[in-house]
């Protein structure tokens, strides 16, 4: 195995254990083939962690992570993807998107984090994430140097101890943001790529179309 792999394999036991500290796991509503665990708490509704690990057969690793804070709450979403082959990672998606307030605390916290980066180079995005991600969204391909793979999982460490750390403190007694959650689902089904991938590696279609519906994105 590279050591690529065992990094981000590292920091995948890094959120689950983080995840496992603050939550409480729940039932996910149907099995799959791959790795998946949903937690909830009284300070985030919703966080899930999925690990495709197909090193054996297809050369990939692929980590995905997301945290819904509750619908009261105006906090940004935190996502993580990492698409991974044995000596570089092809795709590294970070961001605290909307999830009521566009320019809370967090997301500006976030902001000032991810400024200085070096190897995060503006990208063309697709429409439909133009219209979720914000405009300090984390979207890099082609990393492989050892000093890039340890700056990004140190951020993704440190964005998630302070995330874990700021949510569910501006909860709202009367407000209901769950509009701008599902619409963030909504978009997030646009991309065509998760369940092309999936499929390329024998997944049939109606069952990923179901795990992006059911478990990846579900909509209130």
């Amino acid at each position: 195995m590279s050591q690529l792999w065992d990094k981000i394999e590292q920091l995948a036991r890094h959120i689950e254990m983080r995840f496992d500290d603050t939550g409480t796991q729940v039932a996910s509503p149907h099995e799959y083939n791959w790795y998946n665990k949903i937690y909830e708490s009284n300070r985030y509704r919703r966080a899930h962690i999925e690990i495709v690990d197909n090193r054996e057969t297809h050369k990939l690793y692929i980590l995905h992570c997301t945290i819904f804070p509750h619908y009261n709450d105006p906090s940004p979403i935190w996502g993580f993807d990492a698409v991974c082959g044995p000596n570089k990672i092809t795709g590294a998606f970070h961001d605290f998107s909307n999830g009521g307030n566009p320019e809370s605390f967090m997301w500006l916290w976030f902001n000032a984090q991810v400024a200085g980066l070096e190897w995060n180079k503006p990208r063309e995005l697709p429409d439909w994430a133009r219209q979720i991600f914000s405009k300090a969204m984390v979207a890099a391909g082609n990393l492989q140097e050892p000093a890039e793979i340890d700056q990004l999982c140190e951020l993704a460490k440190s964005t998630l101890n302070f995330y874990l750390a700021n949510v569910g403190i501006d909860q709202q007694s009367l407000s209901d943001y769950h509009m701008a959650q599902n619409r963030y689902c909504r978009y997030q089904k646009q991309n065509p790529h998760v369940i092309k991938s999936m499929v390329s590696m024998g997944v049939e279609e109606s069952t990923m179309r179901r795990f992006v519906d059911e478990v990846l994105f579900p909509e209130a």
